[in-house]
């Protein structure tokens, strides 16, 4: 018997007013029409709306983002696939990002998200984000949270300033008045006492009339005292034979599932006509059509469970979810994998996919879930599969925390050492890749690293199955050469020793890297001021670089040429190049990449002297938990503090400068030191005179004499200028100092005429007006593109700057400030 949904006006009538909030949060028990509710007034009002839901209890809030993602990429594959791949924020830059995304995806329509069963996450990370978002007051964004408890954000601050508006469980238990339309919605016109006996027994949860709806339909008569299961068992699981009822079992470890996956995970192949010949006739059992899955109401589905665990017992319900993680893994889902092999303790198939190369971008995206997944597999199990460990090995050494990832590493050499049981074979591959990771032990020491990769490249012939081109050679520092420049005096040293000992760690590591000789050898001709060649090594090393899709180190030469043509004035080609490496960027929905590229941006910005160009987290100083590894992570200190510099803070620059000098002592990055000491002498020439300046731009210009650095003096422009005129008084002739002087002179010069190319006109061509009409109309990219008649990297590009044109970072803000300006 299909079951009918009862119109409630009172239910309705409060939903109406989730068009004015931001946030609407419904709290109630289960059972109690919260879901249908809600579905069935969106549906009334034609809304566009998204519904996510999180399938189970969790704490990881990368699991329930990449199962909330998951989902939206069967409604939206695009936003869906670019969410997933991003990953949960756990900083700044990406956060802002997923904003940005977000922003775009609603700015011309109302849309609403509807997060149901929130109660079952149990992530203050996720509260936290979500509270984020609604504060952000996304125009046209509508967030509907579902939930048997009151979220742990803060509701009421948020209904006090008008962001929140929350439904009162009272208003979801029915009536007797309801309970009476509600059998009449099934035939039976009950009297007003049987009405009110059912509301009595009921207590007007919804579920339990449903159950004893159907009961009644059956005997015709109440049947006072039953439980909820026994009216499960009673009203629905009798109508069922023993190949159904075991078929829904087995599917209710799943939150929500298509046919086929019925079909592989329970191996029966009737599945699908069972599933959907049910459905029909069973209100438990939901189809989504917009998302192409099966779901069962949560009352139901925790009857199954039960009886699954005492039917099947523990190792049939493991089984489940075995078949459960294989399918995911198979549909490249691989952390949702991971979790139900988690659940079924098949932690020798979870380290299998650790042996698999594509992994590598799974831990990117989901460190801390890596971490944790780690902790639940036996020891004795990670030594079965040397390759896997040594892989989580790597990770953990390179992106977590070097001390335990050395010790870690130390740990699974000796028992390898041990170990007579394995082949030779097997015993040189580990061996090789145990001394290929453990050069990372010894980062930014060349010579050592070097002797490391000799070893590996002794043991492993055909190269590491562990490190490959896909991994993040830089560690997120926008300049190669900044990490590996730690001795005064030897900086053409280490950019030669490179070109000598680098060809071995790029065989061996499958390609990663390659094009790093170029990049490091075009930074130093730039730093010190051999600008001729450093523009064509840039060019060369982008051109190695993109054979082996090496973004990072092409995000690095491009910074260098960006910097090139700044100081030779072309301001234009700057912001050209870096349009054109947004568009290569935003590709690889990569957090740290992203974070990068704002690196890049912000160091520009304080070229140009342009702070709205700085991203936010970097003008706030916001890097507790930045994606740059710990290996690059200093370099954000620098454009953070050019930041602080530009608001002509320098109390704020001064104290700043102080903090710096420990974090680049970590690795002796010396080009930090020069930026940091130039930063802090020009804090010192603000606040106390030229004689404190002099005392602490000294130590930069130690640095730099010994390896001629030029550049980040002529940066910083008058400021430094005035410094070294007052120095000069006092040391007399100096070529050293004379040369810097006229770097930064004619520094000053350009950016003077960067002051006369400012313009508060907005100038787009025909092509970027025609985009950013289409762009305002709602188009994506690709409608663009094919009304256009252009390719979409075209477009993309179009779009670049056309933001940077506007001064706005995303779509929602450029068709606002084009209304604004009448540019449409």
């Amino acid at each position: 018997m299909r079951h009918r949904n009862l119109r409630r006006e009172g239910i309705h009538s409060q939903l109406s007013y989730l068009f004015d909030y931001p946030l609407t949060v419904v709290v109630a028990a289960m059972g109690y029409g919260k879901t249908t509710s809600v579905r069935d007034f969106l549906d009334e009002k034609k809304a566009n709306y998204v519904w996510l839901s999180v399938e189970s209890d969790e704490t990881s809030a990368q699991y329930i983002w990449d199962s909330l993602t998951r989902q939206m990429a069967k409604i939206d594959p695009e936003l869906g696939s670019q969410l997933n791949a991003l990953g949960f924020p756990i900083d700044a830059p990406q956060r802002n990002r997923i904003i940005q995304i977000i922003e775009d995806y609603v700015y011309m329509n109302n849309a609403v998200l509807v997060i149901d069963d929130y109660h079952f996450a149990h992530s203050p990370e996720l509260d936290g984000l979500l509270e984020r978002i609604i504060w952000s007051n996304i125009g046209g964004l509508h967030v509907v949270i579902l939930s048997r408890l009151k979220p742990e954000i803060n509701i009421e601050e948020l209904k006090l300033k008008g962001y929140c508006h929350q439904l009162k469980s009272e208003i979801f238990e029915l009536s007797e008045y309801e309970v009476k339309d509600y059998f009449k919605l099934f035939g039976q016109d009950i009297s007003a006492a049987t009405a009110r006996q059912v509301q009595e027994i009921s207590e007007g949860w919804i579920t339990a009339v449903y159950l004893i709806t159907q009961r009644y339909c059956e005997i015709g008569i109440l049947e006072p005292g039953r439980n909820i299961e026994s009216l499960i068992e009673t009203a629905v699981m009798s109508r069922y034979t023993k190949e159904e009822a075991g078929l829904l079992m087995s599917l209710s470890i799943l939150g929500s599932f298509t046919l086929q996956q019925a079909v592989y995970v329970t191996g029966n192949r009737a599945a699908m006509g069972i599933i959907q010949r049910l459905s029909d006739s069973n209100s438990f059992i939901r189809y989504d059509e917009r998302a192409e899955t099966y779901k069962m109401h949560n009352v139901f589905s925790r009857y199954l469970i039960k009886k699954l665990a005492e039917q099947a017992g523990t190792m049939g319900t493991k089984k489940l979810y075995k078949r459960s993680g294989q399918w995911y893994i198979e549909k490249g889902e691989v952390l949702s994998g991971l979790k139900s092999l988690l659940k079924a303790e098949e932690y020798d198939l979870i380290l299998t996919q650790f042996e698999k190369e594509g992994i590598i971008k799974v831990i990117d995206r989901a460190p801390r879930t890596i971490l944790e997944l780690f902790k639940q597999i036996p020891l004795e199990v990670k030594y079965r599969h040397p390759i896997g460990y040594l892989t989580y090995a790597e990770f953990h050494l390179t992106a977590v925390d070097m001390v335990e990832g050395t010790g870690l590493l130390a740990q699974i050499e000796q028992y390898y050492q041990r170990d007579e049981l394995i082949t030779p074979d097997l015993k040189r591959r580990i061996f090789g890749e145990i001394a290929l990771v453990r050069s990372f032990c010894h980062f930014n020491n060349l010579p050592k690293m070097h002797e490391y990769h000799i070893q590996a490249h002794k043991l492993l012939a055909d190269g590491s199955v562990i490190m490959n081109k896909d991994m993040m050679f830089t560690f997120g520092s926008p300049h190669s050469l900044y990490l590996y420049y730690r001795e005064k005096g030897q900086m053409q040293w280490t950019v030669d020793y490179l070109d000598t000992i680098f060809p071995y760690f790029r065989e061996v590591a499958k390609g990663l890297g390659t094009g790093f000789e170029y990049t490091a050898r075009a930074e130093y001709c730039l730093e010190t001021g051999d600008y001729v060649q450093a523009e064509i090594y840039a060019h060369k090393a982008i051109y190695k670089a993109q054979t082996m899709d090496q973004i990072f180190l092409i995000l690095c030469a491009n910074l260098t040429l960006a910097r090139l043509y700044m100081l030779r004035g072309q301001f234009a080609k700057v912001k050209e190049r870096m349009n054109d490496l947004y568009c290569k960027v935003v590709e690889y929905h990569n957090p740290v990449l992203n974070c990068t590229y704002d690196l890049c941006a912000g160091y520009l910005g304080a070229l140009m002297q342009e702070r709205d160009t700085f991203p936010e987290w970097l003008k706030a100083g916001d890097m507790e938990q930045s994606d740059i590894l710990y290996q690059g992570m200093a370099f954000n200190y620098i454009v953070h503090a050019k930041a602080v510099r530009l608001e002509k803070n320098y109390i704020k620059l001064e104290v700043l400068c102080e903090e710096m000098y420990p974090l680049f002592s970590i690795f002796n990055n010396l080009l930090g030191y020069v930026h940091t000491h130039i930063l802090d002498a020009i804090a010192k020439s603000k606040l106390y005179g030229m004689a404190r300046a002099k005392e602490a731009i000294l130590p930069a210009l130690d640095i730099g004499r010994a390896d001629n650095i030029i550049l980040p003096f002529a940066e910083n422009g008058s400021d430094v200028l005035d410094i070294l005129r007052y120095l000069k008084k006092e040391t007399g002739s100096d070529d050293y100092l004379d040369r810097l002087m006229a770097a930064t002179e004619a520094y000053c010069h350009n950016l003077q005429g960067l002051g006369e190319k400012k313009s508060p006109s907005i100038s787009l061509t025909e092509r970027e007006r025609d985009v950013l009409q289409l762009v305002v109309e709602g188009k994506t990219n690709r409608e663009i593109a094919a009304e256009l008649y252009l390719a979409e990297v075209t477009v993309r590009k179009n779009i670049t700057s056309i933001y940077r044109k506007l001064g706005v970072g995303g779509r929602a803000a450029a068709v606002k400030k084009a209304m604004e300006l009448k540019l449409n």
